[in-house]
């Protein structure tokens, strides 16, 4: 049985006893909350005995002794759960020997695999397919996405009334947008923060976000976008500065998010072109067109962040095709000559600047060969 974790907290009907569970998905808060949740549940069905609650490291775990522990009860009279962290990251041999060996487990005991979803060369590592299909054959697999702006938005305000405060609809939005994400471990912390803030007032107000919670680097980087886009070379300039100075931004990090919001960029001009508009489903022919891959796909981030439309939109109105392809090519250009793959920089921020200021005026960075053949900038 496969179910999201929204489903799972309606119907509570997937416990942990008896079979075998696979919590997967990047929000690991609410992955922990389930937990608890079947911690409480295990516990209350030992009645009366004391329940074994193991934790194993996936990396570290084998598979026969996971499938040996499975089928041994509690030593204290009560339940046993083996929980196993970092599942994905489990030796994909031992994964293979697990995914043979799943079967009935005995009906006080249960087996709970937790994945981290690890990033490894921009590559997210996930459970071995086989695996993940002999769980849902013999338990259940509860999905943890990440939640959308305004749904984290929403629990963060039930989090902050938990706190004995208010945090006001336009400060929540603000911190799940501009400044923390829809990451609710982040978003827990924040909240929390700023709730001693506040003190003995009740209200978490907009003013308050802004005076005590940084601003994400996706909010600089729209903005910088943004004074590109209307081609304010000076504001962006300074805007990028900030990056390099005040946050210590790696510049490859910043080419790599404009570069990406270019792409989106581009691909939002081609579906408006093609007559597409918010709340309407694209037509087959112009999704064929967009990049398969999700983490690429415009409208895939138009899913997992609804405010991110009316950005795109309006930079999509203001760049035309020829500065779009421009800027492509000069980012491609500034990203190898940085990590020294084609060409050479003397200095990274300095780079970043000239293709900052290209991107607003059209002007040409001042790549060349050298007669050695080498390529150099600044």
């Amino acid at each position: 049985m496969r179910v999201t974790y929204a489903e799972h907290l309606v119907s509570r009907k997937a416990g942990c006893l008896g079979a075998w569970c696979l919590l997967t998905g990047p929000e690991h808060h609410l992955k922990r909350e389930a937990l608890a949740w079947f911690r409480g549940e295990a516990d209350a069905a030992s009645r009366g005995g004391e329940l074994t609650w193991e934790l194993l490291d996936g990396p570290g775990t084998r598979a026969r002794d996971l499938l040996s522990r499975g089928q041994t009860v509690g030593l204290f009279g009560g339940a046993r759960v083996i929980v196993v962290t970092s599942a994905e990251r489990m030796d994909a041999d031992e994964q293979r020997a697990l995914a043979k060996g799943v079967g009935p487990l005995p009906p006080e005991v249960g087996v709970i695999l937790v994945t981290t979803e690890t990033a490894a060369r921009g590559r997210r590592r996930v459970l071995r397919a086989d695996l993940e299909r002999a769980v849902d054959a013999h338990g259940t697999i509860i999905e943890f996405p990440a939640l959308s702006a305004d749904r984290a938005a929403q629990w963060a305000v039930g989090h902050a009334k938990d706190l004995g405060k208010e945090l006001e609809v336009a400060a929540a939005r603000k911190l799940a947008q501009q400044k923390v994400g829809t990451s609710l471990a982040e978003l827990a912390l924040e909240v929390e923060k700023l709730a001693a803030f506040v003190g003995e007032g009740k209200v978490i107000t907009s003013a308050h976000v802004d005076e005590v919670t940084p601003r994400l680097i996706e909010e600089d980087i729209f903005r910088l976008v943004d004074a590109m886009a209307n081609q304010q070379t000076g504001r962006a300039v300074g805007i990028l500065r900030a990056l390099l100075r005040d946050k210590r931004e790696h510049p490859i990090r910043i080419i790599a998010m404009l570069a990406q919001a270019i792409r989106e960029i581009w691909q939002t001009k081609l579906l408006l072109e093609r007559g597409w508009k918010p709340g309407r489903e694209a037509d087959a022919e112009a999704k064929e067109l967009l990049p398969q891959d999700g983490r690429r796909n415009v409208l895939a981030a138009f899913a997992r962040r609804s405010w991110l439309v009316e950005r795109r939109l309006s930079q999509a109105k203001v760049f035309s095709w020829s500065r779009l392809s421009r800027a492509l090519h000069a980012l491609h250009g500034c990203d190898l000559a940085v990590k020294g793959i084609e060409g050479r920089v003397d200095e990274d921020q300095g780079a970043v600047e000239l293709l900052v200021v290209q991107l607003c005026t059209d002007l040409r960075v001042p790549f060349w060969h050298s007669r050695s053949g080498e390529g150099s900038v600044g």
